[in-house]
């Protein structure tokens, strides 16, 4: 999941560099399309943040699921109660 997650953000970041040069060029010989081609960089670059965003939400779903320490932990927490045993936070 975090492969599927992440990879799209690290192609932009690989990609940016070249993107910038090309829409450079680009100014010079028709501006409106520079500027067109940015807005639409700047779409995907923003897609791709919230696709990265969406590995957090499945490590929390992933962790609810399969853990039942994780369970009671979130639970006590929720309901601000006392855990059973070590104290986490030390509060």
């Amino acid at each position: 999941m975090f492969l599927l997650t992440m990879t799209p953000v690290s192609v932009f970041v690989l990609y940016t560099p070249y993107q910038k040069e090309k829409l450079l060029a680009l100014v010079s010989n028709d501006p409106y399309k520079a500027m067109y081609e940015a807005q639409y960089f700047q779409f995907l670059h923003a897609v791709a943040i919230l696709v990265s965003y969406f590995n957090a939400t499945f490590n929390f779903a992933i962790y609810v699921f399969s853990g039942s320490k994780f369970r009671g932990e979130l639970r006590s927490l929720l309901c601000c109660k006392a855990t059973q045993g070590a104290i986490l936070f030390g509060s």
